[in-house]
């Protein structure tokens, strides 16, 4: 969540939420952890992100099962070494759209 959040101050995106599966990484950022570890340091980091360098930013918890979607196109995404845009939805990911609406 950490390096996400770098990137997207570093390329200067504005009004982004942001869904991951971990509830206790959602909680914990927006909680009152407070512990000396290396993980709550990133958690810090984060925090401070979103409050100063992000503020329109927002990080939700979803259930990796309701967003089949996002996971295959995540677990995809390491095989594009550069920005890639795609003129037709790949096979797999129209599979997982067509299921979601019916």
């Amino acid at each position: 969540m950490l390096s996400t959040l770098q990137w997207a101050r570093d390329l200067q995106l504005v009004n982004m939420n942001f869904e991951m599966d971990s509830i206790t990484v959602v909680d914990n950022i927006y909680g009152k952890m407070q512990s000396v570890s290396d993980y709550s340091a990133i958690i810090n980091d984060c925090r401070r992100l979103i409050t100063c360098d992000l503020p329109n930013f927002d990080v939700k918890f979803i259930r990796t099962q309701a967003n089949k979607v996002a996971l295959n196109l995540a677990r995809d995404a390491p095989y594009y070494a550069s920005l890639h845009i795609f003129i037709k939805i790949p096979s797999g990911i129209s599979d997982l759209i067509m299921n979601e609406l019916h």
